[in-house]
């Protein structure tokens, strides 16, 4: 009995235990939210609204399991660091979010500074123990305050003192004179365009500093630095110094006393620390002042970050370091980061999206040494990479620098490179040549990249680019962006392979819009594909496009169509191409195509405009007051003494010519009269007309007679070919002069320069502004946006817009004034025979109709083009030229409607659509878009149904015709017919009973018939025929058909 009640007793109480178990471990599971207030109390247990934790050190003693929630509540501070120690797991995140209204709470890493004293005149002075050996920021009422520095950044020299000698990286002599003793400070340097390092001075004997620098990089003579971290800098409103030696932190105030301010210096190194965690929530919060990062992750997966104000950060906004996988940041704000916004390191599956990153970097002494600082988005992602949706303004260095993998789509990026230089908006790089591929930059639009100059004395300003590929970056597709206002490239490619640029836009940046270059690093451009793209220049000074070789591989750098090459105030010299270093071609976009069989496809700006307006034409001619009938006054200087000049008689020119060959690449001639005296800053008018037998450029200026023998005026450079062509242009000089000269410079080949009727003339002008007729349209929004237009524009492509124009988003347009009248064009396409036999030939009329209501005014030159499909070729085609199975024509001056005519044959059964559409045109079409393909339904394209049967066709070529005759049902095969060919007749020997015998020539027309000729008949025919190609076909009783082939071909 006793042992019967003791097992029963044991059976309850293991019963007892496991549901005290089962219980326990259900209650630990279930999902707590925990809530913290400032007038909250760490001895509350924080599960209710109304028992609230107070402080992040209580949070950070929690042990907080899947789907836990911790709730701040709204317009609370909350000083020190969040510590996420626990995982969440999947579904059932840890999540750190804000309760009840107002604004965001805040969560702080910096202390209140109090006890202010005044130490001398407005600097005053207070303890902070909690400062440890370093500050990265001091606030007041919120706002950073400038570290104190020497010299003030607007002082003269650009803020800076000079580098007047120094010794590598540790020691620079100042050109400036030191009367402050500046051991101990830190001096801030830039020895390079994109670096700015720190370092601490830790020893002065006058004018030289010893430095205790870490960098990569040796100093250099002539650039700037300044001086910081030391008391002796105070001397603006705001301006602070922190002392780690006694914890003391002193600010210059001349508005009052301080101590009636909040004023807060950071402390705590992280705001929050993730740390070797997964499924983590953070949301709704402000995070702000920290000492080094706003928020640090290490080796975290499955983190979500949403809608979170990070701000004011002492060096770093975001930073996940380490390893992980599954980072999402959606609809934050990073703003005012000393140094870098947003980084994150070797992880997989990063989505950063709807995210604003401003201020970033902008203080030179405030960001790290080295490289990799001052970057607004900065990604070492393996793969899996999505940013878009973002905005990115006003940032030091680069935009967005990715790995590989990456698709970065739809960001808007501008005021970048403010504080150092030679970056971009976009930026990737690959000197190490690590496999990288699979990366796409898509619909960004890019601007304002702003630059910074190197030297003291220089005004140079560095490269700021739009989108900048460096140094063996492979593997990436650049589409659709838009690129403009920088102060560096719009694109520049420094060795890349395997690049696709398709459809983008580069628009008045400053050093050109595109460039791809190498010269010795061993990554060599191949590989390469540029097509449709806009490469426009605003001024007639800008640069357009460069190609750039140390060797002689231009045309290996990759394929180049249908892209716009245009400078609308200077249209010519818009792409130089530049190989084995040093041969340099300044070409328009025939010339690149004829001599480097690129971009065979593209187009010039389809407007041109001058860039002044004559108000007033003086009557007095300095040159070209009567017709010129001989060269005098005129002479030539060449380089080799080979050049010279004389009257043409037949031509009434100049003729300027070689007399020889030098032999040298450098040679040209001067041509050269004086034009009396001219005055710094008058106008002046040149007219003149050019031909040469070939494309040839000459470049037309003023200059000084004798020694120095300087310009007196900016370089204009024009375009001699066999059409005789006639220029204008007004130029200001740029000094006074007495004699001075207007020359031509003429560079040596074999064909000789005709100068017609040349006139020079003062002038009273009146500059354009650029943007009365040139304007960029784009959309940086999610949706469709339409631009109002108040007067007419077309696009490069010719397209014509009466009063507006509609914008796909993240979409652009640049847009010409148009100042000639719009002219409807109308394609049309017609088969002389819809249906066809197999290898027969027919005629495709191609006709453009100049549909205008002022059609007998306007000359419009209009292109088109039609692509063959496979199987279907052109038959001896004169006049139509034929690449690559595309046929083009051109109506140079279509006043009314204008027929084309090409042969084309099959060679396989089937059907054939073919297509032309019109390609481009002198003046706009407002119903078309000229080159926007065959199938966009518009008016300018037309198509014709090729249907092909199996029936037999016989080709017989003759006089360079082509020509076919159908026989149905027919053989081709020799036959008893001798000779063949022959000069007198044809002998015929009937093998078969036959019903008749046709012959026909080349046009299908009957040259002889006979009926009824029995098997074993001869029959001679053909004595009185002409040398011509024949067909004779044979009909037998039996039913069937033959065909021989005959010639009549004289001795």
């Amino acid at each position: 009995m006793t042992a019967i009640v003791y097992e029963s007793m044991k059976q309850l109480i293991r019963y007892g235990l496991l549901v005290a178990f089962v219980v326990g471990t259900f209650s630990s599971r279930a999902q707590t939210t925990y809530y913290v207030a400032s007038n909250g109390n760490d001895t509350n247990d924080g599960r209710s609204i109304d028992r609230p934790f107070q402080s992040l050190g209580r949070v950070n003693s929690l042990v907080l399991g899947a789907d836990d929630a911790v709730l701040f509540r709204r317009g609370d501070t909350f000083r020190g660091t969040l510590q996420i120690k626990q995982s969440g797991s999947l579904g059932k995140p840890i999540r750190f979010d804000a309760y009840g209204n107002g604004p965001k709470p805040v969560l702080a890493g910096s202390v209140p500074v109090q006890n202010w004293i005044q130490v001398r005149g407005n600097v005053w002075q207070a303890q902070c123990a909690a400062c440890g050996n370093r500050v990265t920021g001091v606030y007041l009422n919120g706002l950073a305050q400038p570290l104190g520095r020497y010299p003030n950044a607007d002082d003269s020299n650009r803020g800076s003192l000079t580098v007047q000698t120094h010794v590598g990286m540790n020691q620079l002599t100042s050109q400036e004179n030191l009367t402050t003793d500046w051991t101990g400070a830190e001096v801030v340097v830039r020895p390079t365009y994109w670096i700015i390092d720190r370092a601490t001075v830790t020893k002065q004997t006058g004018n030289t500093l010893l430095l205790n620098n870490s960098s990569s990089y040796n100093l250099t003579d002539g650039w700037g630095f300044f001086m910081q971290k030391h008391p002796a800098t105070l001397d603006r409103p705001g301006e602070w110094y922190y002392n780690p030696a006694n914890s003391s932190l002193q600010l210059y105030s001349n508005q009052g006393n301080p101590n009636q301010q909040l004023i807060t210096a950071t402390v705590q190194d992280q705001v929050i620390d993730v740390t070797n965690v997964k499924f983590i929530r953070i949301q709704n919060l402000r995070i702000t002042q920290a000492r080094s990062y706003n928020l640090k992750a290490l080796n975290t997966s499955n983190l979500v970050v949403n809608d979170n104000d990070f701000t004011d950060s002492g060096e770093d906004g975001v930073v996940i370091q380490g390893e992980g996988s599954h980072i999402r940041v959606e609809n934050c704000r990073i703003i005012n980061s000393n140094n870098n916004g947003f980084y994150i390191g070797s992880y997989q599956d990063v989505i950063f999206r709807k995210n604003s990153i401003r201020r970033t970097g902008l203080l030179p002494g405030q960001g790290k040494s080295g490289d990799g600082q001052f970057i607004a988005f900065q990604s070492f992602a393996k793969r899996g990479t999505l940013i878009e949706n973002n905005t990115i303004d006003s940032v030091g260095y680069i935009g967005i620098s990715v790995q590989s993998k990456s698709i970065i789509r739809q960001n808007l990026i501008a005021n970048f490179c403010m504080t150092k230089t030679d970056g971009g908006g976009i930026y990737l790089w690959n000197g190490p040549q690590l496999p990288s591929d699979s990366t796409r930059i898509e619909s960004n639009i890019i601007s304002k990249g702003i630059g910074t100059p190197g030297g003291l004395s220089s005004t140079v300003i560095g490269g700021a680019h739009g989108i900048f590929l460096d140094d063996c970056v492979t593997g990436v597709d650049l589409v659709e962006n838009t690129i403009t206002d920088c102060q560096g490239l719009g694109i520049y490619l420094h060795s890349v392979n395997h690049v696709n640029l398709i459809r983008n836009t580069c628009f008045n940046n400053a050093v050109g819009q595109l460039i791809l270059y190498n010269y010795d690093i061993p990554c060599k451009p191949r590989n390469n594909t540029f097509n449709q793209n806009i490469f426009l220049a605003k001024t007639a000074a800008q640069p357009v496009v460069a190609y750039i070789s140390g060797e002689d591989d231009l045309r290996s750098f990759g394929s180049m169509n249908h892209n716009y090459y245009a400078r609308p105030f200077n249209d010519l010299s818009t792409i130089r191409a530049v190989y084995n270093q040093s041969v340099v071609s300044d070409l328009n976009v025939s010339q690149w195509q004829k001599q480097f069989s690129e971009d065979l496809t593209s187009w010039p700006s389809p407007i041109t405009y001058k860039d002044y307006v004559v108000k007033h034409l003086s009557n007095s001619f300095r040159i070209g007051s009567s017709p010129i009938t001989d060269p005098d006054g005129w002479d030539t200087w060449s380089v080799y003494n080979n050049g010279r000049v004389n009257w043409n008689t037949s031509s009434s020119s100049l003729t300027v010519k070689f007399a020889n060959s030098s032999g040298h690449s450098d040679s040209y001639a001067l041509v050269y009269k004086g034009i009396q005296s001219v005055t710094k800053s008058r106008n002046y008018l040149v007219q003149f007309d050019v031909a040469a037998p070939a494309d040839k450029n000459l470049v037309v200026f003023i200059r000084q007679r004798k020694a120095p023998y300087k310009d007196l005026s900016k370089r204009y450079e024009f375009l001699a070919g066999s059409t005789r062509k006639h220029y204008e242009f007004a130029f200001t000089a740029l000094a006074d002069e007495a004699d001075a000269l207007l020359t031509f410079q003429v560079s040596e080949d074999e064909q000789p320069v005709w100068l017609y009727n040349i006139h020079f003339q003062e002038a009273t002008i009146e500059r354009v502004n650029p943007d009365d007729y040139i304007r960029l349209a784009f959309n940086p929004t999610q949706a469709d946006s339409i631009v109002v237009l108040h007067e007419p524009y077309r696009d490069v492509k010719n397209h014509y817009y009466a009063r507006q124009i509609t914008l796909k988003p993240f979409a652009s347009a640049v847009l010409l004034r148009d100042t000639l009248p719009p002219v409807d064009i109308r394609l049309s396409l017609r088969s002389a025979k819809p249906s066809l036999h197999l290898g027969e030939v027919t005629s495709v009329s191609l006709t453009l109709h100049n549909v205008s209501t002022n059609r007998t005014s306007l000359a419009n030159q209009v292109k088109w083009s039609c692509q063959l499909p496979a199987n279907l070729i052109a038959v001896n085609q004169v006049g139509v030229p034929i690449i690559d199975s595309v046929l083009t024509g051109m109506a140079q001056q279509l006043l009314t409607d204008t027929t084309f005519v090409f042969r084309v044959k099959p060679i396989k059964s089937g059907q054939y659509i073919l297509a032309a559409q019109v390609v481009a045109s002198t003046y706009a079409d407002p119903s078309s878009t000229p080159d926007s393909g065959t199938e966009d339904g518009e008016d300018d394209q037309a198509s014709v149904v090729l249907q092909v049967d199996n029936t037999l066709v016989i080709d017989t070529p003759v006089a360079g015709l082509v020509t076919a005759i159908t026989l149905p049902n027919a053989l081709i095969e020799p036959s008893r017919i001798y000779p063949n060919p022959t000069p007198d007749e044809f002998t015929y020997v009937a093998e078969d009973d036959i019903v008749n015998v046709r012959l026909m020539d080349i046009l299908g027309r009957e040259r002889f018939t006979l009926d009824t000729i029995r098997q074993g008949q001869t029959v001679r025919f053909g004595q009185a025929l002409p040398d011509a190609y024949y067909l004779l076909i044979i009909k037998y009783k039996t039913g069937e058909q033959r065909a021989v082939k005959l010639i009549k071909q004289s001795r």
